[in-house]
């Protein structure tokens, strides 16, 4: 019996997610009064990652139709998890400039945008399968977050001090006594969020790119360039919002932070779509 493409990464994540889950339970006993402040971090987090060891487990044995979207996205999951390690240690290890913090973060969002996008969309051109696509999209989004999720806990356990330094403005005002209980806290509900929210993000994107991908099969090669065109405009608004929201007060950003990001998503989910449209058009001249 040959061995699937995407068993070897499904193994890695099955084993990346109990490592995280262990770090987890440590960070809990060690730190009682982090779970004593809250304890629902904790058990959020445990409950995702136990669904990623399961879903990792489904994956190592899934059926041959959906071996091409577990390697496309797990493949694609892998690019954007390495960025994200990237961009999480130079947010705790080096003080950026607000100009350079400005452009890191809506670059990790246009990122995660592009690649869930092209996850759904490469795995549709292939397979003509909306699900396969959807799944292709949702599964690297786990496998991004569970590298992100355990790498975060390794350096926040690890390097606990410079942590407690980061976090010295929100821990003044959380009310907590043990700073060393207040990052593990942190770390916990961090973990817990990205569990959940990036898989769904991921299937929001891939939908938006297959949707794209539907409407753009059939289009005229003028069409297809001028929506091409249109794509990089709104791109171009996309970001111009977001940099003018860093210009702004708190309480002023979000209507630009909405718009930017919203702007980000269309566009980005839509590019892989367009540019195929456009060779597809100008291969068949």
């Amino acid at each position: 019996m040959t061995s699937q493409p995407h068993s070897g990464l499904a193994n890695t994540v099955v084993t990346i997610a109990t490592g995280a889950l262990a770090l987890g339970l440590y960070a809990a006993l060690r730190f009682p009064a982090s779970v004593a402040a809250s304890p629902t971090p904790f058990i959020l987090s445990a409950v995702g990652l136990l669904g990623y060891v399961l879903v990792g487990l489904f994956a190592r044995r899934a059926p041959a139709r959906m071996q091409a979207a577990f390697a496309c996205g797990g493949g694609l999951g892998l690019i954007v998890a390495a960025a994200g390690v990237v961009n999480h240690t130079l947010e705790v290890a080096v003080s950026l400039p607000p100009a350079v913090g400005s452009v890191l973060g809506p670059g990790m969002w246009g990122l995660m945008f592009l690649v869930f996008a092209i996850a759904c969309t490469s795995t549709l051109e292939k397979s003509d399968s909306i699900g396969l696509g959807l799944l292709s999209s949702a599964w690297c989004g786990l496998v991004y977050s569970a590298v992100l999720v355990a790498f975060a806990l390794v350096i926040g356990l690890a390097f606990m001090p410079h942590m407690e330094r980061i976090l010295a403005g929100p821990f003044a005002t959380s009310g907590m006594s043990d700073p060393d209980a207040f990052v593990a806290r942190r770390l916990a509900t961090n973990a817990s969020s990205h569990l959940f929210i990036a898989p769904l993000i991921a299937l929001v994107v891939g939908a938006a790119g297959a949707l794209a991908h539907s409407l753009l099969r059939s289009v005229r090669p003028r069409t297809a360039i001028i929506l091409n065109l249109a794509n990089v405009m709104l791109f171009s608004a996309g970001v111009a919002a977001i940099r003018i929201a860093t210009t702004l007060t708190r309480a002023q950003r979000p209507p630009f932070i909405q718009f930017g990001l919203g702007a980000l998503l269309i566009a980005l989910a839509s590019a892989h779509p367009l540019l195929a449209a456009a060779r597809r058009r100008r291969g068949s001249a």
